[in-house]
C-alpha cells in the first residue's frame, strides 16, 4: 500500500493530542458535580431516615 500522504493534509496524530487535552481538561468538572450529587442524597437520606425514626417513636 503506497503512503499517499500530502503535506496539505492535517496530521492525525495532531487531532489525538487535541482530543487528549480536550478530555484532560473537562475530566474534572463532572467528578465534582458527581460528588456535589451524592453528598446531597446522602444529607436527604439521613434526614428521612431521621424523620421516620421520629414518627415511630411518636406512633409507639
Amino acid at each position: 500500500m503506497a503512503d499517499t500522504h500530502n503535506e496539505n493534509e492535517q496530521d492525525p496524530g495532531a487531532s489525538t493530542q487535541m482530543f487528549r487535552a480536550f478530555v484532560d481538561e473537562g475530566g474534572t468538572e463532572p467528578a465534582a458535580a458527581a460528588k456535589s450529587n451524592t453528598k446531597t442524597i446522602a444529607i436527604v437520606a439521613a434526614v428521612v431516615v431521621v424523620a421516620i425514626v421520629v414518627i415511630a417513636l411518636i406512633v409507639l
